[in-house]
């Protein structure tokens, strides 16, 4: 069941948030909707846990992908950059292998420096994780973002 980026067929609607390399070759595919609603994430053999669940830490990982995509964009008609230095997650269920998880990201404030987003991540209508976090507007430049 293993597949890499490349070989991964877009669904309709629907682009790769980053190519294939390193971590992310792990990650990934991460599909965000293209007029930018949703994430979706299919779970793979490699993001299983020992207990025959999606591990804890892949959820963060797409939680912080979605989220940093998402300020990102919003940040990116001025020129500016943002890192994550909070994430918290509350997590509701399990995720079998195979099973489609559904990102929505909301921006619920901006000040100056910092940027707070929620997310929900979903299957087939269930709740299995929320998220909250912080990225902190870095500015302009080749500095990196979050996620």
């Amino acid at each position: 069941m293993t597949q890499s980026i490349q070989h991964a067929a877009a669904p309709a609607g629907y682009s790769a948030v980053f190519a294939e390399a390193g971590f992310n070759a792990y990650v990934g595919p991460v599909w965000r909707a293209d007029d930018g609603r949703d994430f979706r994430f299919t779970v793979r053999d490699v993001h299983m846990n020992g207990g025959g669940a999606l591990h804890g830490g892949m959820m963060m990982a797409l939680a912080d992908i979605a989220m940093g995509k998402t300020v990102h964009a919003a940040l990116a008609p001025d020129g500016q950059r943002a890192m994550t230095v909070s994430l918290n997650c509350d997590f509701i269920g399990a995720v079998k292998l195979g099973e489609t998880i559904v990102t929505e990201v909301a921006i619920t404030r901006r000040t100056r420096s910092i940027v707070f987003v929620t997310a929900t991540l979903g299957v087939e209508g269930r709740t299995i994780m929320t998220a909250t976090g912080l990225w902190k507007i870095l500015g302009t430049g080749g500095e990196s973002s979050g996620g």
